[in-house]
């Protein structure tokens, strides 16, 4: 009888088959023995050979399970995430950028906290203690994440716990908890990650916000414009669904636990 599953990792893709070899061997390097009970997940909506490209790789590897899910429409990073997560089979679940912006090596860390029972979410900040941003992104991306940021604290978490940095590419559940926030989000996309801290508060989730090592490897592939529009769309419905119909929405969720 083989070993048992302990760890799911989600890693979402775009045409990434450049790099996703290198980020596969780099996160079994990272996880040491807990490989042989971790299955990857790979969100994917590409166009690439990536499917290929992994299926050659894995059989060099020790995960008990590579699996890659490519979306037909392309759904974005948001629900492609909502579909792996709830594939997922581990009680510990999550997921981190394919260009490793933020290092592998704090999987293990995640993983602790959540098996231990100190923490039902873990998330790796940019801004919090102990971070470090060795690469500064687009000077005008740093700007409207600032902007997002003082939203964020002053009106998404206002009386609520707010978070040093809510969008950084590094985050891991329990997987009853990931199943419950990622279901129903009306932020799917860019701010899919507010969204999900934000159902995390409502639930009195307990969450662990760590300072991490993060370097601007890869630009992101949406255009400015994309972010602009997408993430105020984004605002106005996270604002609608929780604040102007917060009874509502307390309890939907409430009853989803």
């Amino acid at each position: 009888m083989g070993n048992p599953l302990e760890l799911s990792v989600l890693i979402p893709t775009y045409n990434e088959r450049d790099i996703v070899s290198h980020a596969l061997v780099e996160i079994e390097t990272a996880l040491g023995a807990l490989a042989k009970q971790t299955e990857i997940i790979i969100v994917d909506d590409g166009t690439d050979d990536l499917p290929e490209v992994v299926s050659k790789s894995k059989s060099k590897l020790s995960f008990q399970n590579v699996e890659v899910i490519r979306n037909h429409p392309p759904l974005g990073k948001g629900r492609s995430l909502v579909s792996g997560f709830q594939r997922a089979q581990a009680p510990v679940v999550g997921f981190l950028d394919v260009d490793l912006s933020t290092p592998p090596s704090y999987i293990l860390k995640a993983f602790t906290s959540i098996k231990s029972g100190q923490s039902d979410i873990f998330i790796g900040s940019r801004k919090a203690s102990g971070s470090e941003v060795t690469r500064e992104q687009f000077w005008l991306k740093d700007i409207l994440g600032h902007v997002l940021g003082y939203l964020a604290r002053g009106v998404i978490f206002f009386r609520m716990r707010a978070y040093a940095d809510t969008q950084c590419g590094f985050k891991f559940y329990r997987n009853d908890v990931a199943k419950t926030l990622y279901r129903d989000l009306v932020a799917p996309d860019g701010l899919n990650d507010l969204e999900i801290l934000l159902r995390a508060n409502l639930l009195k989730m307990r969450v662990q916000e760590c300072g991490v090592v993060w370097t601007d490897l890869r630009e992101s592939k949406r255009t400015l414009r994309r972010i602009l529009v997408g993430e105020l769309i984004a605002m106005c419905r996270i604002l609608w669904t929780y604040k102007i119909q917060a009874s509502q929405s307390r309890k939907r969720l409430a009853t989803s636990k």
